[in-house]
């Protein structure tokens, strides 16, 4: 017997160090998880559990270290929390795309909808996937899930299962619903430097640019008023961008929620964060959500719009509240 799981069978045995119950996500779809594949303590195993036809992806947990008070103590340590997001995504994306259909390499089942896509989106490191066009990767069928928000934590299989089951059809009709769409993440960033250069070089346009024989007091005031009124005319015209963006993409997309625009500090990019979305696209759409971002990208590059796309994503942002 491994040492693994000599820690579990303690564990059982001992009240005060009982093992509890991570989940990461709900399927439809039966999943065989790797021996060496373990959840997000790095310690124990990943298996699923099937109840009225709902497999649910789960991990055993200390207690001790996953209980509400030392998650509130770490959840503030940045390095703890992104290595378990980190592994909280793979094991639901692992769910995903490795059903038994794809690892049989076979279609999916009538009773076992997935997503068949033949994808340009490249993984690159950290996990992210970013806009590849010049790369294909292999086809895969997507299996829809339900992903269940980070540290979703029972003490035992009976208490998940009380909480989960009450909402059975929700779930079902949820995955029924998604099985032909996947939730892509589109974020766009501004560079503000190049919009008031933008600016700066039409300046003959503006009503202060002829102004000559000015004192130095003078001078200043009316540059001071011309900057106020380009950053005026600069905030107009973003709203006119991100409303042609929204609408452009609405087109092409099932539904579609606007997200927060995260600081410099979290995006580690050096330009504002000035649209923060996700789209729930169907599998015929794809090709045309992407070709319109590709030209989106094109149209705006000169004022200062730079997009990040990545996908795909479990439909995190659509999820029903359980």
């Amino acid at each position: 017997m491994s040492k693994i799981a000599d820690r579990d069978q303690t564990n059982t045995m001992l009240p005060d160090t009982s093992p509890g119950i991570y989940a990461y996500c709900l399927t439809m779809t039966p999943v065989a998880f790797p021996h060496t594949m373990t959840g997000i303590d790095g310690m124990h195993k990943v298996y699923s559990v099937e109840q009225d036809g709902i497999f649910a992806v789960l991990s055993n947990v200390s207690l001790q270290e996953y209980n509400e008070e030392t998650l509130e103590k770490n959840m503030t340590d940045v390095t703890w929390l992104a290595a378990r997001a980190k592994k909280h995504e793979e094991i639901i994306e692992f769910v995903m795309t490795n059903n038994l259909s794809n690892q049989n390499e076979t279609s999916p089942s009538s009773h076992s909808p997935s997503l068949h896509i033949s994808s340009s989106f490249t993984k690159g490191s950290m996990g992210e996937k970013e806009w590849g066009g010049e790369s294909e990767v292999a086809e895969k069928y997507y299996t829809p899930v339900v992903p269940l928000r980070f540290c979703t934590i029972y003490k035992n299989l009976e208490g998940f299962f009380k909480a989960v089951m009450p909402h059975k059809e929700k779930i079902i009709s949820f995955m029924n619903y998604t099985s032909d769409k996947l939730e892509w993440s589109v974020k766009v960033f501004c560079d503000k430097t190049v919009v008031m250069n933008n600016y700066d070089r039409n300046k003959e346009q503006s009503p202060f640019a002829n102004q000559t024989s000015l004192l130095p007091g003078e001078a200043y005031l009316l540059k001071k008023k011309a900057r106020k009124v380009q950053e005026e005319r600069f905030r107009i015209d973003l709203q006119a961008y991100l409303k042609d963006i929204d609408y452009t993409l609405s087109l092409y997309t099932d539904r579609y929620r606007f997200l927060q625009c995260t600081n410099k500090s979290i995006h580690n990019r050096s330009l504002d964060m000035i649209m923060n979305a996700a789209f729930l696209v169907e599998q015929q759409a794809l090709n045309a959500f992407k070709n319109t971002l590709d030209k989106l990208a094109e149209k705006y590059r000169d004022e200062g719009l730079v997009f990040g796309v990545s996908g795909p994503w479990p439909p995190y942002n659509f999820c029903p509240a359980l």
